[in-house]
């Protein structure tokens, strides 16, 4: 269980060399990414205030011929202001880069100092989960994988959306096996501000009749004609008060699908927060223990 976790390597100094060749083998450049960025932003600077520049320079050159230099300068003010501006995003562009590389290299050795698995990266993964099968470019991301206390894996999953108007989502997401056989359920969280966990599966899902406070705080998903069975598993595993509590306190998507169990949110779990951790490792552990217990 997480007391049994090495947090140290979360907040242990680390050397910057050493994240930058982790970061390599991994396939992120810094420097050139900055470099392309950088001359990215020049360019746009250039199109955009060239455009504003272009007819202000020419204006008071007209209405001002004897100017001379200082009117020149003057119309060329907002492009000259536009290139100034692409400093400082640039530089916080690489400050956001080497803290993202820091803190993944932190994961990297809190997953090796635990005996943890971990990948920086993962194309296409395989997961029954529906959203895993949603859009284009799926990559998962700070994968971690525990074999005890139980098999469970953590990290982020992203994919692309939309033909014209493209646009990345990113879920964060912790899943185990259960030893149980369970209907295909898919719990969003009504709590504001989560998103909607929507999937691709090839199962037909209606929206069960279902009563108690638990509808309250999740839209439940499920197998058509079988909500009086839907009704009796949640009530005594997810709708139990103890975990609606949890679920409250910090929202989570939940979805049982090929005798596996998911949670989806937005909020990242795997961080350099022990805190983090410990929640959602304890969640996670205590949500597939009370789906895995049989009825009495």
């Amino acid at each position: 269980m997480p007391e049994d976790l090495d947090f140290s390597p979360l907040s242990d100094p680390v050397d910057p060399a050493a994240v930058l060749a982790h970061a390599e083998r991994n396939g992120d450049r810094p420097g050139r990414d900055v470099a392309c960025c950088a001359l990215w932003l020049v360019f746009l600077a250039l199109v955009f205030f060239g455009l504003i520049s272009v007819p202000l320079s020419m204006y008071l050159t007209d209405a001002y011929p004897d100017g001379g230099f200082g009117i020149r300068i003057l119309g060329l003010s907002p492009l000259l202001v536009g290139l100034v501006l692409v400093v400082p995003v640039v530089r916080l562009m690489r400050k956001d880069g080497a803290q993202g590389r820091i803190s993944r290299y932190r994961i990297m050795q809190f997953a090796a100092r635990n005996g943890l698995g971990y990948h920086w990266t993962v194309e296409n993964p395989e997961q029954a989960a529906g959203i895993f099968t949603v859009g284009t470019r799926r990559a998962a991301g700070d994968v971690v994988a525990f074999d005890q206390p139980r098999p469970m894996e953590f990290g982020w999953y992203q994919h692309v959306t939309g033909n014209r108007e493209m646009a990345a989502e990113r879920w964060y997401y912790a899943t185990t096996p259960l030893d149980a056989k369970l209907p295909h359920l898919l719990l969003n969280s009504r709590a504001k501000r989560t998103g909607v966990l929507t999937g691709g599966t090839d199962d037909a899902l209606g929206r069960p009749d279902l009563a108690g406070p638990g509808t309250t705080v999740f839209s439940v998903s499920g197998p058509f004609g079988r909500a009086r069975q839907i009704q009796t598993v949640l009530d005594r595993t997810l709708f139990s008060p103890d975990l609606l509590d949890r679920y409250t306190a910090r929202p989570v998507h939940i979805e049982i699908v090929q005798n596996r169990l998911y949670l989806f949110a937005r909020k990242p779990f795997v961080t350099t927060d022990p805190d983090d951790w410990r929640w959602i490792v304890r969640l996670l552990v205590d949500t597939a223990e009370r789906l895995e217990t049989p009825p009495a």
